[in-house]
């Protein structure tokens, strides 16, 4: 199997965690058979050992010559969606050289006289495609070296906080375009915020002070004055807004219309254009590690999760996506990823927007956001858009060394192409 060949940009689809993505089969435990590549007679055996949670997949994979001489062993993850299995080989763990091919897998379940089955096709960058078919191992075929360790993280949600840094953006009504928009509150001190304009302007640095209504989960902030901008001859608008507070799935929201006066003036003598404010803070956790026992026979588990942070409804399979740095620019490095497909790898962000049409070949399609370096301020947050043709969606991407930003992309309809998912021409 041509296995050697120097992976430029590696696909990863990691484990994900959204809302109406339900898991209908626990698929944990282990899978074992034989895995082909397109006009070649050679056979190798793969295994791979994996836990679900809810719809998300995580695990280890092992692949070798079916004389066992020369093998590979691989972290690996996924999700399970509507009885369909998606795997992705991520890490190779051994051997360190050469490089084998990092596999993404399509599998379907089925059932044949009660023994459990996953066949499918598999993909990869520079390699010569395939198929894969597995069988679930009954206790009883698991030997008992297949017993090891696992470190699992236990999760534990830290009490909310309206203090802290909230990012999003602020729309105008009589502006064609937006501006990434982000205040630090705290309690004791007041706060400051903080806008950047994807026009003209450049950007601010404002104080601000606010009040929060717990029980009717509201804020209003008011900006008092402007302490530093970018465009001395740009006059900026010192924004009031009352926000109210939600909760989704990994985030908290703040939400509503804002009204202000072009600096120099007041609201009767320079009113500005009113508009809208997002913004939001993921939900902080705190980890430990729990050591157990698990049917394992190759690595622990890898811990590197993504999120789906939103569920976005297009219009076209046909689409302009952007990235641009959305807050202070500080460093980040990200790799981006589209089913499998690497758009962007250990890309440096700034503010100028980076862009590139892509063609949805899937239902449900990810868009993962791989934090590289997390630069001076953490977490790693990157703006991103994604245009049909017919409407622009921003959206901010959180992530770290831990967890993965990530949006799900569906819900238009195919025409009738089978190719495989990727960058258009």
């Amino acid at each position: 199997m041509n296995m050697s060949y120097k992976i430029l940009c590696i696909p990863i689809l990691l484990l994900f965690s959204a809302p109406g993505i339900h898991a209908q089969t626990d698929l944990s435990g282990e899978w074992e058979g034989v895995l082909s590549q397109e006009g070649k007679d050679d056979k190798f055996i793969y295994r791979v050992n994996i836990r679900q949670y809810d719809s998300a997949i995580k695990g280890t994979s092992f692949s070798s010559t079916e004389s066992g001489d020369i093998s590979a062993k691989f972290n690996i993850t996924g999700i399970w969606d509507k009885g369909r299995l998606i795997l992705q080989e991520i890490e190779q763990l051994e051997p360190k050289k050469p490089r084998w091919c990092h596999k993404y897998m399509t599998l379907q379940l089925s059932d044949e006289e009660g023994i459990q089955k996953l066949s499918g096709d598999w993909k990869a960058e520079n390699c010569t495609p395939g198929t894969i078919e597995l069988t679930r191992l009954t206790f009883a075929n698991i030997s008992s070296s297949s017993i090891a360790t696992e470190e699992e993280v236990i999760e534990k949600e830290i009490p909310f906080s309206i203090n802290g840094k909230w990012t999003g953006q602020l729309t105008q009504t009589d502006r064609d375009y937006g501006f990434y928009y982000q205040f630090d509150l705290d309690g004791a001190l007041g706060g400051e915020s903080y806008i950047v304009s994807e026009g003209n302007g450049g950007s601010a640095n404002h104080a601000l002070k606010w009040t929060f209504d717990e029980s009717a989960k509201m804020l209003h902030i008011e900006e008092r004055r402007i302490d530093e901008k970018s465009d001395e001859n740009w006059r900026w608008c010192i924004k009031s807004a009352d926000l109210k507070l939600r909760k989704e799935n990994l985030k908290y929201v703040l939400e509503g219309e804002w009204e202000g006066f072009i600096e120099g003036y007041d609201q009767s003598s320079g009113p500005c254009a009113p508009g809208k404010l997002y913004l939001e803070k993921p939900i902080e956790i705190e980890r430990s590690v729990v050591t157990k026992h698990v049917e394992n026979p190759y690595e622990k588990i890898h811990k590197r999760k993504v999120q789906i942070e939103r569920v976005l409804e297009v219009n076209s399979p046909q689409l302009k996506i952007k990235v641009w740095d959305n807050g202070t620019v500080d460093g980040d490095i990200v790799t981006l990823y589209l089913n499998g497909t690497c758009l962007l790898q250990n890309y440096r962000v700034t503010k100028h927007k980076v862009g590139f049409p892509v063609t949805l070949r899937d239902e449900s399609n990810f868009l993962i956001l791989h934090a590289e370096d997390l630069g001076d301020i953490m977490p790693n947050t990157v703006a991103v858009s994604i245009d049909d043709g017919v409407e622009e969606q921003v959206i901010i991407l959180s992530s770290n060394l831990e967890t993965s930003g990530a949006v799900l992309i569906k819900e238009f309809k195919l025409k009738g192409s089978s190719n495989d998912s990727g960058i258009s021409n």
